[in-house]
């Protein structure tokens, strides 16, 4: 009994992974099969694309990291990655947004969660690399100005000033 697909391949066991095993003891294929199946149906339209590999930008951006002289440099480059705006990192949450949509419209509502999941969770590394990047900034400016003040102010200049009267907590 063999699947359905014509690209179907039994195995012998012999120099296969433990998955090509008892995938094929189950009648099901292997991940490997799923994504060779689907490049193969997919192939007219891959074709018809005329962009280039997706990761091109991102390497070429890391290429530049060896270039860079400067923390403003270095910013720069961490910017156009990880930063706000088209910056790849912001490109790649919208592509896991616009996943989950295409699986919601295609009736695959727990693929959708779990794409919009990992959106959530780019978004928040996003966050973090985001502070890891202003602190370089900080740091580096502490280094070469030693009279700055321990940390960037971030907000209003001056704080207002406190009212006459204690402010009374909203009851709950």
């Amino acid at each position: 009994m063999s699947l359905s697909h014509p690209d179907f391949e039994l195995y012998d066991n012999v120099g296969r992974t433990g998955e090509q095993i008892k995938d094929h003891r189950g009648n099901r294929p292997t991940t490997d099969d799923l994504h060779r199946w689907a490049a193969h149906d997919a192939k007219q339209f891959t074709d018809s694309l005329t962009i280039e590999d997706a990761g091109q930008s991102v390497i070429a951006w890391t290429r530049r990291l060896y270039q860079v002289r400067t923390t403003a440099e270095f910013q720069a480059v961490a910017t156009a990655v990880l930063g706000d705006g088209h910056s790849a990192l912001s490109e790649l949450h919208q592509f896991l947004e616009t996943a989950a949509e295409w699986c919601e419209r295609s009736h695959e509502p727990k693929i959708a969660e779990r794409y919009r999941r990992h959106a959530e969770q780019l978004s928040e590394l996003g966050d973090e690399l985001s502070y890891l990047t202003d602190d370089h900034l900080a740091d580096t400016y502490r280094r070469t100005h030693p009279s700055a003040p321990a940390q960037p102010t971030s907000g209003p200049a001056a704080a207002p000033a406190p009212p006459a009267t204690p402010a009374r907590r909203p009851s709950r």
